[in-house]
């Protein structure tokens, strides 16, 4: 039922528990990796899980040659898939257990996109935090924002426009047909995660869901890491970008009251693209309940 992708790059120590803790599911019908010319022994060990798999591990065609990034790489894996529905898996990311089994309950009508909770492990394993959606943001929302009510409604467009609360693209499952909707993943180096799903909520029906679905790993050496001026170089040009390719944003109350609080943003950013901030709109509202953290041991 699913397609799991595998961008690795440089994982060589997370690599084989990322695609083993997939492999565990059933619904899980194959893993496609491509290795984005690492320099360690990332193409030894997935030589070494397609041969012990070969059933359900492959890796694409011109693997471990080039570097080409991130999004690009995905574009290869999604085009690869052969499932309508399809899961990213960071290499130095693993899925908790039972996800797909809570996915699969959710996968039906209109919904092309999926997202939920994050638990987050240190290089060793160690899982030391949560990222609880908009229940534990990065930063407070703006005053009169209700971002939960917004997420109850299956509406991720608003609270998107104010931070990234995906997060991560381990923390995304989507039908190919909205990948090609969509155009896929823009060749950003920092935040193709947050432009595909905003752009994902812009033209899909999307739901967050209240349950862990993934544990992302902190190692000190992520690429969002690398450059704090440039990521928000970066935020600023996607999203000048993104509300070009979908004016009628620049008259959505919501929308507006989000991205007047973005934190990468600021005022100039606004004026410059003709976004003004409106009032404020209704108070805050309720918390949801936690979910549940997937049962069995992590590999």
């Amino acid at each position: 039922m699913f397609s799991v992708l595998v961008p690795s790059f440089n994982h060589v120590r997370y690599l084989a528990g990322g695609i083993v803790s997939a492999l565990r599911s059933p619904l899980v019908t194959e893993i496609l990796a491509v290795d984005d010319g690492s320099t360690d022994r990332s193409s030894e060990v997935l030589a070494q899980l397609c041969a012990s798999w070969p059933d359900r591990v492959r890796e694409l065609p011109g693997s471990g040659e080039e570097n080409l990034g991130a999004a690009r790489r995905l574009d290869q894996l999604v085009d690869a898939a052969s499932q309508e529905w399809v899961a990213v898996l960071n290499s130095d990311d693993t899925f908790v257990a039972g996800r797909f089994d809570v996915l699969r309950r959710h996968c039906q009508g209109g919904v092309d996109f999926l997202c939920g909770h994050l638990a987050i492990q240190d290089e060793n394993g160690h899982v030391f935090g949560t990222k609880r959606g908009v229940e534990e943001p990065e930063y407070p929302f703006p005053p009169g924002f209700d971002a939960l009510a917004h997420l109850e409604r299956g509406e991720l467009l608003a609270p998107l426009a104010n931070q990234n609360f995906v997060a991560t693209s381990s923390n995304m499952v989507f039908r190919r047909s909205l990948h090609r909707r969509i155009g896929g993943f823009r060749d950003y180096r920092y935040t193709h995660d947050w432009d595909f799903a905003l752009r994902a909520a812009a033209l899909g029906g999307c739901r967050a869901l209240p349950h862990y679905l993934s544990v992302y790993r902190d190692h000190g050496s992520n690429t969002i890491r690398e450059s704090t001026l440039a990521t928000r170089a970066e935020v600023r040009s996607l999203f000048r970008d993104f509300i070009a390719d979908f004016p009628r944003l620049r008259e959505d109350r919501a929308v507006r009251l989000a991205l007047a609080g973005n934190h990468y943003l600021g005022a100039d950013w606004m004026v410059e693209n003709d976004v003004s901030e409106p009032a404020s709109l209704e108070p805050q509202g309720r918390r949801a309940p936690r979910g549940d953290i997937g049962g069995g041991p992590q590999p």
